[in-house]
């Protein structure tokens, strides 16, 4: 196998970081979004800055579960460079991850609203948003029965998927 060269210049190391995170190899993601950082440094760009800091937080949440660095990270990027959806995406996803579902949504709906088509965001939504209607609709969703009710329903479907007979 022939040994890797290393990336000439930020965008080519931004490229590879993305490649890593297609892969899920995130720390060598985390590696190059720090390199493309550094050598944007080294050559007084900031066209990508923000978007390489948002990147790496992301790669260091999914490294380490939940990082409150990779927060910061991703809060200050989506706080400086406000008209970027992948900013947003990245910081709903980073939300996530900290299990703070509200924030998350809100930072997906500004990506939204920036870019509508957002393939990640679009994805990322169908894959949590999937509440069902209350089990009683005469009480708040947020009423203590209710959300017992959901949880064992929930459980009930888990189990019917799980055991349902597959066609052959």
């Amino acid at each position: 196998m022939p040994a890797i060269s290393p990336p000439t210049n930020a965008e080519e190391a931004f490229k590879r970081g993305l490649a890593c995170l297609e892969r899920k190899t995130y720390q060598e993601a985390a590696s190059y979004f720090q390199l493309t950082l550094d050598m944007e440094k080294q050559e007084g760009s900031k066209n990508n800055s923000m978007k390489s800091l948002s990147f790496l937080g992301l790669s260091l949440n999914l490294i380490q579960g939940r990082s409150d660095e990779g927060l910061k990270l991703c809060e200050q990027a989506a706080n400086r460079d406000f008209f970027d959806a992948d900013l947003f995406c990245n910081l709903g996803m980073v939300y996530l991850r900290h299990r703070r579902r509200g924030p998350a949504f809100a930072a997906f709906k500004r990506g939204l609203v920036l870019r509508p088509k957002h393939r990640r965001i679009l994805d990322e939504l169908e894959r949590y948003d999937r509440r069902s209607e209350p089990t009683f609709p005469f009480l708040r969703r947020d009423h203590a029965i209710n959300i017992l009710a959901g949880r064992l329903r929930a459980r009930i479907r888990g189990l019917k998927e799980r055991f349902a007979p597959t066609e052959a």
